[in-house]
């Protein structure tokens, strides 16, 4: 009888079982949450990274093109106006498949257009100066001296294309620099986007949107995006793209919420085991720290080679040149940049021209002291920056750096080829780096005007 009695007891749940719990409960659901909230913030911070990568791209992709206006401008200079040089250059300036024409336009009025297929020769006559599209970026340009990228809009073929517009000035008997007119390099769209591989959004389930505000219209125009295929959901990221004169904005969002995140989903299971969660902690939180890592070095380095940009390359020597100035000694800044480097690019591509910058930059790391300054400054052209030396020793280890580069040649792809490099160098009187940088600069000129591949000083008393 007692043992049918003590059978039919129902178990009872002690107060402390409850407690534990839900204190269990409490701290896994906190560990969860803390779990994917740096899940979401390490995928953002991965966008962030894609997006800040493919505005450099974009910038760099589309002015790579419209720089090529800077050729026909040199070839009106140097004629005094004359183009009938034009259909033996615009061949070479327009060899890429995204260009749709060049052409040039003296007092603003096309007179030449390369090449007559594909209507081109529909511009013929058109007058930059008067209404229509494309047409402001003409009168930006003339005003403000200056390249300026006008589109995309609808042009006179019925395409959508982009467009640089560069004025010309040349020094005539009666005036110098007298606006001559405008030269211009037209874009096919969206194929001049093509190197920019804005594709890689869509491989990741990324959605992203390029837009711009329309100028003409001061509504929001969008320039592309991928929303036909790819749904966009939650919070966007959005970057600020100036390309020349122009604002663009890439703007990018995750393709699902965090809740149809199947790995999100997998953890909530498995989350109620406490030491598989700090697992997750301490992982997520490592790579979000890697990430700052990454993006601070992004903000310090130039992406091609891996040296310093200018900008992180002018806060380190400002404060070195405060040190050298307490102690009163001398310090001094190498200018220098690769000869005829848009004949390399035009010869064996703008990857063998990629190639070259890295390569070079390996070749200066390699001469120049642990201590030493070196930088990309922009395009070709690199900065050094040299203290505990004398003038004799800064002069000497400047022509090592140049015959690193001239003196053996550069192999890409089975081909190989020379270059050379000029350089300039400027003490840094009264701890002036700006001066310093522009007195080398005017060293660097001189080199190029006396034949290239040489090293000048520059002193007080000129070069």
């Amino acid at each position: 009888m007692k043992s049918s009695i003590v059978g039919d007891k129902k178990p009872r749940l002690s107060a402390m079982s409850v407690i534990s719990s839900f204190c269990s409960l409490i701290l896994c659901s906190f560990i969860i949450a803390v779990t994917i909230t740096n899940r979401d913030n390490i995928e953002r911070l991965q966008m962030e990274q894609l997006i800040l990568q493919k505005s450099f791209r974009i910038n760099d992709v589309i002015s790579r093109l419209l720089y090529r206006t800077n050729s026909l401008a040199t070839m009106v200079i140097q004629a005094g106006g004359n183009v009938e040089n034009f259909d033996i250059v615009a061949p070479t300036i327009a060899n890429d498949p995204a260009i749709l024409n060049v052409l040039i336009a003296p007092d603003g009025i096309v007179s030449n257009v390369y090449p007559l297929s594909d209507g081109n020769n529909t511009v013929l006559g058109l007058n930059f100066f008067n209404e229509g599209r494309g047409n402001r970026e003409a009168i930006a340009a003339k005003e403000t001296g200056t390249l300026v990228l006008g589109g995309p809009f609808r042009s006179l073929q019925d395409i959508d294309i982009l467009v640089g517009r560069l004025p010309v000035f040349i020094d005539t008997p009666t005036e110098n620099q007298k606006f001559w007119g405008l030269v211009s390099v037209t874009l096919r769209f969206p194929e001049a986007l093509e190197n920019a591989d804005l594709g890689i959004f869509n491989n990741q389930g990324l959605a992203y949107e390029l837009w711009r505000i329309n100028p003409d219209t001061n509504e929001r125009q969008v320039i592309e995006n991928n929303l036909d295929r790819i749904r966009a959901h939650g919070r966007y990221i959005e970057k600020h793209v100036h390309i020349i004169n122009a604002d663009w904005y890439l703007k990018v969002w995750p393709s699902r919420m965090w809740y149809n995140n199947p790995e999100n989903l997998a953890l909530i299971i498995a989350g109620f085991l406490i030491s598989l969660l700090v697992f997750f902690v301490t992982q997520n939180n490592n790579e979000l720290k890697q990430m700052w890592v990454v993006l601070e070095e992004m903000a310090r380095t130039d992406p091609l080679t891996g040296i310093s940009n200018k900008r992180h390359f002018m806060e380190i020597a400002l404060m070195n040149i405060e040190r050298e100035r307490r102690q009163k000694g001398e310090c001094y800044i190498i200018f220098f940049d690769l000869d005829k480097f848009k004949d390399i690019n035009d010869t064996y591509g703008h990857v063998a021209g990629d190639y070259v910058l890295v390569e070079t930059a390996s070749r200066i790391k390699s001469i120049i002291r642990p201590y030493d300054l070196f930088a990309r400054y922009g395009g070709e052209e690199f900065l050094i920056y040299a203290s505990l030396i004398d003038k004799k020793g800064i002069f000497e280890m400047s022509e090592r750096l140049r015959l690193s580069i001239c003196g053996k040649g550069f192999e890409h792809k089975d081909v190989s080829f020379s270059v050379s490099a000029s350089f300039g160098i400027a003490c840094i009187d009264e701890y002036n780096i700006e001066k310093a940088i522009t007195y080398a600069d005017k060293a660097l000129y001189e080199a190029k005007e006396n034949g290239r591949n040489k090293t000048v000083f520059w002193d007080k008393n000129g070069t």
